[in-house]
C-alpha cells in the first residue's frame, strides 16, 4: 500500500490561509485608511455636499480671479509662507476685504495637517502665516476663501526638496 499525502496537502494549504489572513489583518493594521481634509472640512462632508460646493465654487469663479503666487518647486528654507491674489472679473482691481484661512497637509495623508490660520493682505497679497516643514516630497496648501457670502476652497501642491534651488 502506498502513502496517501493530501492529508499533509490539506493541513499545509490551511496553514497557509490562515498565515494570509493574518498577515492581511496585521497589514490593514499597520496602514490604515486615512480621511484626507479639503480645507479643514472631512472628505465624507465634501462628498455629502458636493453640489452645494461646486455650485458655490461656480459663482466665485464667475465673479473673481484667484490663484497661488509663486514657484511651486522649493526647498525647506523658502517653503514658509505662500501668496494668494483675488481680483474682480468686472473691475480688475484686487479684493481687499477677503477672509482667508489656510490649512497645510500633505495629500493622502492627515498626519501632518495643519491649520496655519488667517491670512493678512500684505502688497495686494494675502499672505499665509509662517510654517516650517521638516519632510521632504508633496505638500499642498489649501485656502478657503471668502468674500461676503461668497466662498471658495482652492488647493496648489509644492515639491519641496532639501536641495537649495
Amino acid at each position: 500500500m502506498s502513502k496517501n499525502y493530501w492529508p499533509m496537502g490539506i493541513f499545509l494549504f490551511s496553514l497557509v490561509v490562515v498565515g494570509m489572513i493574518i498577515l492581511t489583518i496585521k497589514t490593514a493594521i499597520n496602514n490604515p485608511v486615512e480621511i484626507q481634509r479639503m480645507c479643514g472640512f472631512t472628505s465624507q462632508y465634501v462628498d455629502e455636499n458636493i453640489n452645494e460646493i461646486t455650485i458655490k465654487r461656480n459663482e466665485f469663479l464667475e465673479k473673481y480671479n484667484i490663484s497661488f503666487e509663486g514657484s511651486r518647486d522649493v526647498d525647506f528654507k523658502s517653503f514658509t509662507t505662500t501668496f494668494v491674489r483675488i481680483k474682480d472679473k468686472v473691475t480688475n482691481k484686487i479684493i481687499t476685504d477677503a477672509e482667508i484661512k489656510f490649512y497645510l497637509t500633505r495629500p493622502n495623508t492627515t498626519r501632518n495637517d495643519m491649520e496655519l490660520g488667517v491670512g493678512e493682505l500684505v502688497d495686494g497679497l494675502y499672505q499665509s502665516p509662517r510654517f516650517k516643514v521638516d519632510i521632504a516630497g508633496r505638500w499642498q496648501m489649501d485656502a478657503s476663501v471668502r468674500i461676503n457670502d461668497d466662498y471658495i476652497c482652492i488647493s496648489e501642491n509644492y515639491n519641496v526638496s532639501k536641495v537649495e534651488f
